[in-house]
C-alpha cells in the first residue's frame, strides 16, 4: 500500500551557485557524514549534491511531513550503490518515526535534462490506511 508520495524538481544552476557561495558550509549543510565521504570521490559535485537535497526534500513530501524533525538533511543518506542505484539509510530518530508510521519501504528516483533535476520518491505502508 501506498503511504504517500513526493516529488521535487530543481535547478541544477540554484545549487551551483548556492555551492560557489557558500562552499563547504553548503556541503555540510545537505550531506550526512556517509555522504560526505562518497562525495570526495565524484567528479560531478553539484549533481551529487543537487540529487541528495532534493531526494531529501522529495522524501520529506511522501512521508507527509516536510523538512523537519525527525525528516530532516541529516537524518536520510542517500549513498549511490555499485550500478549507481540510491541507496536509502535513516537515523534511529527516523527509522522510529517510519516504525510507528508503518512506513516499511521508501524508495526515490532521478531523473535529469538540461539544468533540471526531479527527484520522485515512493513510501510504502506495511498496513492498508
Amino acid at each position: 500500500m501506498i503511504y504517500g508520495i513526493g516529488l521535487d524538481l530543481l535547478n541544477l544552476e540554484r545549487i551551483e551557485r548556492l555551492h560557489q557561495k557558500y562552499g563547504e558550509r553548503f556541503e555540510k549543510h545537505v550531506l550526512t557524514l556517509e555522504e560526505m565521504r562518497q562525495y570526495q570521490s565524484v567528479v560531478r559535485k553539484t549533481h551529487y549534491l543537487a540529487t541528495r537535497f532534493s531526494g531529501k526534500e522529495a522524501i520529506s513530501k511522501a512521508l507527509g511531513v516536510g523538512l523537519r524533525a525527525p525528516v530532516t538533511l541529516h537524518s536520510i543518506s542517500i549513498i549511490s550503490n555499485g550500478i549507481g542505484k540510491p541507496d536509502l539509510f535513516f537515523d534511529i530518530k527516523l527509522q522510529q518515526y517510519l516504525n510507528e508510521c508503518h512506513v516499511r519501504g521508501v524508495f526515490v528516483s532521478f531523473s535529469h535534462e538540461g539544468s533540471l533535476l526531479s527527484s520522485y520518491a515512493l513510501a510504502e505502508s506495511a498496513r492498508v490506511l
